[in-house]
């Protein structure tokens, strides 16, 4: 069993690194991109940006070296992997159900998630965390 409960991301103004976060938002609501990439029938509440590689509270154990070599990066220094974090590169526009919900990425085990992510609408999701129930 996995209990996880993530709560609304809060402003992070002390954060110096958060304006990239906004100046990132802000680019994406230019584009006309301010909504769910999942686009489907279980949408639900409002856009939100999710980390989609590391999530900003694994950012201080993350190995910089890895994520160069994962995606093909090269960091001359911590700002700029600062600023990656913060990046479309790694945030997507979910809705508040495919983020935080019991259809969330943050609920669901991964393999299930994609399977979610990619699903026919109208079709049975994967998974769906059922709290409570046995």
């Amino acid at each position: 069993h996995l209990a996880v409960s993530i709560p609304e991301h809060e402003p992070r103004e002390s954060d110096p690194h958060y304006k990239y976060f906004n100046q990132a938002k802000a680019r994406i609501k230019k584009q006309g991109l301010w909504k769910c990439i999942i686009n489907d029938d279980l949408c639900a509440g409002t856009p939100e940006l999710h980390h989609t590689h590391i999530e900003f509270s694994q950012i201080n154990s993350t190995d910089e070296n890895k994520i160069e070599q994962a995606f093909g990066l090269h960091f001359e220094n911590d700002e700029e992997f600062q600023e990656w974090i913060e990046s479309p590169g790694n945030l997507e526009v979910l809705c508040t159900a495919h983020h935080r919900t019991r259809f969330g990425i943050h609920e669901i085990p991964e393999p299930l998630w994609n399977a979610i992510r990619f699903r026919k609408t109208g079709t049975a999701p994967a998974a769906e965390v059922m709290i409570g129930e046995k």
